[in-house]
């Protein structure tokens, strides 16, 4: 029997279908698992980006517990004793010998804390550098060029979905992006979906849904780039990962797969009679 006959025979060319159908399915394109895949793959030149989105802090909301460390040099508190530039006084009144301690302060639903001395002080709105001030200004009645530092104690996002560590992460700098979080969750994994990561954030009695692209240097320019407390973050599986955990599917292509072999053999088998 000639190539050409082959070539023409019905059983020859279900096989060959076949075999194209499998090597497709097979190939994998290393483009899909690559971040920032517009850059030049060469180390011969510099890419510098011009425009990325600023840092803007984090505002203060209710529900946010605060971290406050004050480091005075007392001046009204204690008469007699206004050159005493060893003691240091914490949020509780205490002296502490050393240096200051911080205090957590959790913010109520009215947007305030109740801070020793000074009182209560709304907070709520403000940033962590904002309310620093804000407390300094209050803190110059009692202290003498009191040292101030105040952060958010719990500022947590969530990670969901295809990832190696999905849950909560803890950041000790509010100054926390997407790249960071991807980071601290132990990266994507191969089956994510790296152009398509949802963000999803509550701004007082709104939820707002933005996209990443992880694949693009974009990203540095997304208005979203820089995370805040207790947004959520869910990575999407490709559809590859979800049709190998669907059960169903797995039967179905089974049943199909089996349908297609015994239709090839008997192609095949006519061919040849």
């Amino acid at each position: 029997m000639s190539v050409y006959n082959n070539r023409s025979n019905p059983g020859f060319l279900l096989f060959m279908l076949l075999s194209a159908c499998i090597i497709f399915n097979s190939c994998i394109s290393v483009k899909k698992y690559v971040y920032f895949k517009d850059l030049p793959d060469t180390t011969s030149k510099t890419i510098v980006i011009d425009q990325v989105t600023p840092y803007v802090d984090p505002k203060i909301e209710t529900s946010d517990i605060l971290s406050i460390t004050v480091q005075p040099m007392l001046k009204n508190l204690v008469s007699g004793n206004e050159n005493n530039s060893n003691n240091s006084m914490d949020g509780g009144g205490t002296s502490k010998m050393g240096g200051g301690q911080a205090n957590l302060f959790p913010v109520d639903k009215n947007g305030y804390i109740e801070y020793s001395l000074i009182g209560r002080v709304k907070v709520a709105g403000l940033s962590t550098s904002e309310a620093r001030e804000l407390i300094r200004e209050k803190s110059l009645y009692y202290y003498k060029d009191p040292v101030v530092n105040v952060r958010i104690a719990n500022f947590e996002i969530t990670m969901l979905g295809d990832v190696s560590k999905p849950g909560r992460i803890g950041s000790e700098s509010e100054k926390f992006s997407i790249i960071d979080a991807i980071a601290e969750s132990g990266d994507l994994l191969s089956s994510a979906k790296r152009n398509n990561i949802l963000l999803i954030r509550s701004e007082g009695e709104q939820k707002i849904f933005a996209r990443y692209d992880i694949t693009n240097t974009n990203i540095f320019n997304n208005p979203y780039y820089y995370l805040k407390q207790r947004d959520i973050i869910y990575v999407e599986p490709n559809k590859y990962k979800v049709q190998s955990s669907d059960q169903s599917f797995i039967r179905n292509l089974g049943i199909l797969s089996s349908l297609i072999s015994i239709a090839s053999l008997l192609v095949v088998y006519k061919s040849l009679k």
